[in-house]
Order: structure tokens, then C-alpha cells, then sequence
């Protein structure tokens, strides 16, 4: 519980204690980070896949493939940010 100074409606200065945030236990923590292999290699394949298909279909070369495999990795690092900032919140 953190405590901080304040005022109320009347401008009277007022102790205010606010609760602190609920820690999750480590069976949580486990099961979340037991899936980041997921959440790091998922949306490579994706776009590697994607865009694989998508040259084959078009024959465009390996352009498409790509940018598939830059979408990919972009889709990896906002999974990451997700996560770090999940973490940052919860504690």
C-alpha cells in the first residue's frame, strides 16, 4: 500500500492510500513465458511462408519473400514489446 498527499474537494490536504498492484504468482509467469518460443518464431514463418506463396504465385522473384520476412520480424519485436510491457505493468 503506497500513501500520498492530497486534496479533496474542499481543499483540505488529505492523506490518500492507494493498494498496491497484485503480484502474480510464478505458475503464471511460467506459463507465459513458456510460450515466447511461440510468440518469436510464429510470426516469421508467417511471412517467410507468406511470401514464399505469394512469389510462387506471382512470380515476382524473391521480393515478396522479402517483405514477408521484414513483416515478420517487425510482427516479432511488437510481440516482444507486448510482452516487456505486460511485465512492466504487472509489477
Amino acid at each position: 500500500m503506497r500513501e500520498y498527499k492530497g486534496f479533496d474537494k474542499n481543499f483540505d490536504l488529505k492523506q490518500i492510500v492507494v493498494p498496491s498492484k497484485i503480484k502474480r504468482n510464478d505458475s503464471y509467469l511460467l506459463a507465459k513465458y513458456a510460450n515466447i518460443g511461440y510468440y518469436l518464431l510464429t510470426p516469421i514463418l508467417i511471412g517467410v511462408f507468406g511470401g514464399l506463396s505469394a512469389d510462387l504465385v506471382l512470380k515476382t522473384g524473391r521480393t515478396l519473400f522479402i517483405l514477408g520476412f521484414s513483416l515478420g520480424v517487425v510482427g516479432t519485436f511488437y510481440n516482444l514489446y507486448k510482452l516487456y510491457l505486460d511485465e512492466r505493468d504487472s509489477t
